[in-house]
């Protein structure tokens, strides 16, 4: 999300001034702005089902949402947390929802 909010703000930064601080011969291409935004790792859950809880808390999380946490769930990968979810364990419910939380994100 900060690295799409940088292109806008730097796109409408030159439209507003009218190209004049970067040429379109020194401009990026566009392909070459979404290969960048597409190989930074998102910070969505639903996006990350391989990885391992703990280290997307770190990446992605404030560290306050350890203290809500199930702690046994910080080993488990977010697709397993996931799966959880929906046969309804109650602590994968609470994982997947402070993961999804808003509040905690960096």
């Amino acid at each position: 999300m900060k690295a799409l909010r940088r292109v806008l703000v730097s796109a409408a930064l030159t439209l507003s001034l009218g190209g004049l601080l970067v040429p379109e011969a020194v401009a990026a291409p566009a392909a070459a702005v979404d290969i960048v935004a597409a190989a930074a790792p998102s910070c969505r859950a639903g996006d990350n089902l391989d990885e391992v809880a703990a280290k997307f808390i770190s990446r992605c999380k404030k560290g306050s949402i350890r203290r809500e946490f199930p702690s046994d769930r910080l080993s488990r990968t977010l697709g397993q947390i996931y799966d959880g979810k929906l046969r309804g364990d109650r602590d994968d419910v609470k994982a997947w929802k402070l993961l999804n939380d808003r509040r905690f994100d960096k």
